[in-house]
């Protein structure tokens, strides 16, 4: 009897210590009137650095940003014209991406619209 009770509690806290995979979360064509002065890739590069991101200029209408925390690794593509962008998921390590569900560990959500929401603030203050 101990040994069963042991064993379903020891299950019981390996199962609420996994996290299940969320959905992964894109941005879209996001719209953004930019402040004066400022280009949406200077608003990328900033907001990325804002939160730790490492951007790169793939071309002149796409951005790669990469970030790596904890052991983790996240790649986005971000793709943008004069007052639009988007966030796509391009790659990622240790994040249990699962490509037929498309889904990826909740954390990467909550990185992409941190990112989303830095992006967006220094085009629209130019900061």
């Amino acid at each position: 009897m101990k040994k069963t009770l042991l064993l379903v509690l020891m299950a019981g806290l390996m199962a609420a210590g996994c996290r299940s995979l969320a959905p992964v979360y894109n941005v879209e064509n996001k719209t953004v009137v930019l402040s004066a002065g400022t280009t949406m890739q200077q608003a990328i590069l900033k907001g990325g650095s804002a939160k730790r991101w490492t951007m790169s200029v793939v071309r002149p209408d796409l951005m790669k940003g990469v970030l790596v925390a904890r052991g983790h690794t996240v790649e986005v593509y971000i793709p943008y014209t004069q007052n639009t962008y988007s966030i796509e998921y391009a790659g990622s390590d240790n994040m249990r991406y699962n490509a037929k569900k498309n889904k990826i560990h909740p954390q990467y959500n909550k990185w992409v619209r941190n990112l989303d929401l830095a992006i967006y603030r220094a085009a629209i203050t130019g900061k």
